[in-house]
């Protein structure tokens, strides 16, 4: 059995309303086994009834999207009651270590999938149990239009452009030749910043004979942190986040012309960037590959079908599901098969007839776990209010990196 290496980010606890779920009357009046399903908002295919209405014809399965679904399953362990049998969510999950007799040990799935391994290894308990498979992941990489590079005398193709730009000092290089016409390569400094950290392994917190230890006061940390807020204040960065309407408009604008960003962001890049089709690229991000957790899926022990609780869980997080994911939705998989299926490792229009698939399931494999402590997110989110706050400011990073780390000791 593999040994738990990650702990997911911690999230905040809030009520739940009345649900349906699992517990009481799930036998339908025919007999037959009624489940239901909570998944967190995009996290499975737009047709996620009808795939599972024919893997299941002889189940009753009831599908229901939840936004704040991590509030509401706490909210739900607590009580023990209105349970789903079976749950897609986040990646908060030491937060449900304490709680994890709540679940079932999907053990045996585990050892079926193939899933790239740390992804695996993102739900095992500290005590070795499998709590959850993965379902999507975010593998990183630098989006860029080739036609932008070319025009500053930069190489197009992906790995010529990932030779050249194979640092954050190049990077660096080409923010400053590209934002002195006008263009930026940098839409955030909270991204380059959580790039920088995933690249080497690090969200804050080191394990200690299986405790998490604060590690907030770390060169990783400083030196991303420090250098990203020197982007945003020398001007390099739009200072725009995905998934607003801020960053779809800089990038309808043209005023960006590369990012880095994870593999699900690619969507995004599609429909804001339409008219640019053609012109994109996707290359390995500067300073190494690069690799965040998405979804998971998991079966709850209230179930009163457990072994069709395992299975529904373990046909949510196998190949077959995530491939319609990733055609529906652009949902990276975790699935190897799926990364080797011909079927979707195909060129892609829009990528100038680049496979994007490969270069991204290379970086997925490529990276390193980051471990994680219960309280990850919780340090996470201070250091990236902090960096949109430089943006606009003249403080110095120093000065804010050593005020969070005043205030992050405790935690």
């Amino acid at each position: 059995m593999r040994l738990p290496r990650m702990l997911a980010a911690g999230a905040a606890i809030a009520t739940v309303g009345a649900l349906a779920g699992c517990g009481g009357d799930d036998q339908a009046s025919d007999g037959q086994v009624e489940l239901t399903l909570w998944a967190r908002s995009n996290s499975v295919p737009d047709d996620v009834q009808q795939l599972l209405d024919e893997q299941f014809p002889d189940y009753e399965i009831t599908f229901q999207d939840i936004p704040d679904i991590e509030d509401k399953l706490r909210a739900a362990l607590r009580s023990k009651s209105g349970l789903p049998d079976v749950v897609v969510m986040g990646g908060s999950l030491p937060s449900f270590f304490s709680v994890s007799d709540q679940f079932l040990d999907l053990a045996d799935e585990a050892a079926a999938s193939d899933a790239v391994d740390w992804t695996l290894d993102l739900g095992l308990t500290p005590d070795g149990k499998q709590l959850t498979l993965p379902t999507d992941i975010g593998p990183w990489g630098f989006f860029y239009r080739a036609d932008a590079l070319e025009a500053l005398g930069y190489p197009t193709e992906p790995e010529a452009v990932a030779a050249e730009i194979d640092s954050w000092e190049a990077y660096r290089e080409l923010a400053e030749a590209t934002a002195a016409t006008g263009q930026y390569v940098c839409d955030h400094a909270g991204q380059v910043y959580q790039a920088r950290l995933a690249q080497q392994g690090y969200a804050y917190f080191e394990q200690q004979d299986g405790e998490a230890v604060n590690a907030v006061d770390s060169p990783i940390s400083h030196d991303a942190f420090v250098e990203s807020a020197a982007l945003a204040q020398d001007g390099l960065c739009t200072n725009t986040e995905p998934y607003t309407p801020e960053w779809n408009a800089a990038m309808t604008q043209e005023d960006i012309v590369a990012f880095v960003g994870p593999a699900w962001e690619d969507g995004l890049l599609q429909s804001a960037g339409e008219q640019q089709s053609g012109a994109w690229r996707v290359t390995t991000v500067p300073g190494g590959p690069a690799a965040t957790g998405g979804s998971y899926v998991a079966a709850l022990a209230a179930s009163d079908h457990p072994d069709e609780a395992r299975e529904l869980a373990a046909f949510i997080g196998g190949a077959e599901f995530q491939k319609a994911g990733y055609l529906d939705k652009g949902l990276f998989p975790a699935s190897t098969g799926v990364h080797a299926d011909p079927e979707v490792a195909t060129p892609q229009d829009f990528y100038g007839g680049q496979d994007t698939l490969g270069v991204l399931a290379q970086t997925a494999a490529e990276a390193p776990l980051v471990y994680q402590g219960p309280n990850s997110g919780t340090v996470a989110a201070q250091f990236f209010v902090a960096l949109n706050d430089l943006a606009s400011s003249d403080e110095d990073p120093a000065e804010v990196y050593e005020s969070l780390l005043a205030a992050t000791a405790e935690l």
